[in-house]
């Protein structure tokens, strides 16, 4: 099954003036957790076991997303890079 990836509002705002390569990291990042949201080789457990993170730009980078099963949904809710 393959989930599909939504961007909330808050990520959208993030993305401004994000660099190429990052957004292409991200891109592949995104296409591998919405593969399987809870692969503990690509993904990171938090506390609630619905809220994930992943890194990509070879560190440079965190998404953090919520798994919605019930409609097989990847939400991304936060993303930071520190380039």
């Amino acid at each position: 099954m393959t989930f599909r990836p939504d961007l909330s509002q808050r990520a959208l705002s993030q993305l401004g003036g994000f660099p190429t390569d990052a957004l292409g990291a991200l891109a592949q990042v995104m296409a591998d957790v919405c593969e399987n949201p809870y692969d503990p080789l690509t993904t990171m457990a938090t506390g609630d076991e619905q809220v994930r993170r992943a890194d990509f730009g070879g560190g440079r980078g965190f998404v953090t997303f919520l798994i919605l099963d019930a409609v097989e949904v990847v939400r991304v809710v936060d993303i930071i890079w520190v380039g």
